[in-house]
């Protein structure tokens, strides 16, 4: 299994010019022959408290994102608002090969305002299961008792972690793989620009590849 991490720039606010870079890095991509391709939380949109606008644009961008899927060839993970009646969730979508939405997740760890998810999901490839969740739900006691559960072959995780100092640390990246450890499965996940960065942890909290800033990881699993 070949998968593309993409640790894309985001514009709060701005979804032409998010598409643009989304489109750009996705046929960037393709040149790697992956078959998934994976991107950051709320990628499209970007957010910023309590401005939940980009909600407005999930149907739109569903279909934008099945198309180049559907077209490609490839499974695509990203990150994106939901809106749910009078509250959104921050979700995340594993869309197919043929562009339909295979997996969705809603993130358990956020803030009030949003509506927070109950549960994880996994759905089949010709790789095995993949499950998706969302940045701090790394770190949830109740995703990860969801996870063990459920048993994923590989779990995909779209971040958008910009530290107050600027950086990620090595301390920030031994957490990530103390949780993985945690969970027992191999983790792939990627951060938005910036700080970017992407990962891919063995079960056993091994990191296996990685990379920092906007560089596109291409990785075998």
């Amino acid at each position: 299994m070949k998968v593309a991490l993409i640790p894309m720039h985001v514009e709060v606010g701005d979804f032409e010019a998010n598409w643009r870079e989304f489109e750009r890095r996705f046929n960037e991509a393709l040149n790697h022959e992956p078959d998934f391709i994976v991107f950051p939380e709320y990628c499209l949109t970007g957010f910023e408290e309590w401005d939940f606008s980009g909600a407005e644009l999930y149907e739109e961008i569903v279909g934008r994102v099945g198309a180049l899927a559907k077209e490609a060839g490839v499974y695509v993970v990203f990150g994106l608002l939901e809106p749910y009646r009078n509250c959104v969730y921050n979700s995340a979508l594993l869309i197919g090969r043929n562009g339909e939405v295979l997996l969705k997740h809603r993130k358990f760890q956020e803030p009030m305002k949003f509506c927070t998810g109950n549960t994880v999901r996994t759905a089949s490839t010709e790789f095995g299961k993949v499950a998706v969740i969302i940045c701090g739900d790394l770190y949830n006691k109740r995703i990860a008792k969801w996870v063990r559960r459920r048993r994923p072959d590989y779990l995909f995780v779209p971040m958008e972690y910009s530290p107050d100092y600027g950086e990620l640390r090595e301390e920030d990246v031994e957490a990530m793989a103390e949780r993985v450890k945690v969970l027992g499965v191999t983790t792939l996940i990627v951060n938005s620009h910036p700080p970017g960065g992407a990962w891919v942890f063995d079960g056993e909290g091994t990191a296996v590849s990685s990379g920092k800033g906007k560089d596109t990881i291409i990785t075998d699993v």
